[in-house]
């Protein structure tokens, strides 16, 4: 799965923007490790990160690293996205 970003002119600022598009399927041969599939259901309950990295006794970049993994696993940039694609997959029940 390869991310695309795509450079656009923004013309009421002036300045370029960077668009991220992930792709929109995630890899069924790249599953989630149980780690982040931990990490991912205590931000589904609502946690922030910080109160992640206390709860499984790691550090708050940790908590960073499983879920840039598991955006770019999914196929995803935001918490919400996450949330809903684990969801509809049956991931956080």
């Amino acid at each position: 799965m390869q991310p695309q970003t795509v450079a656009t002119w923004s013309q009421p600022e002036g300045r370029y923007e960077l668009l991220f598009h992930p792709t929109s399927a995630p890899h069924p041969e790249d599953p989630l490790s149980p780690r982040e599939l931990e990490v991912a259901r205590l931000i589904a309950s609502g946690l922030p990160n910080k109160l992640v990295a206390h709860q499984l006794n790691i550090s708050n970049w940790t908590v960073c690293t499983h879920l840039r993994r598991t955006f770019s696993k999914l196929g995803v940039t935001t918490r919400a996205s996450m949330v809903a694609r684990l969801h509809q997959s049956g991931s956080l029940r």
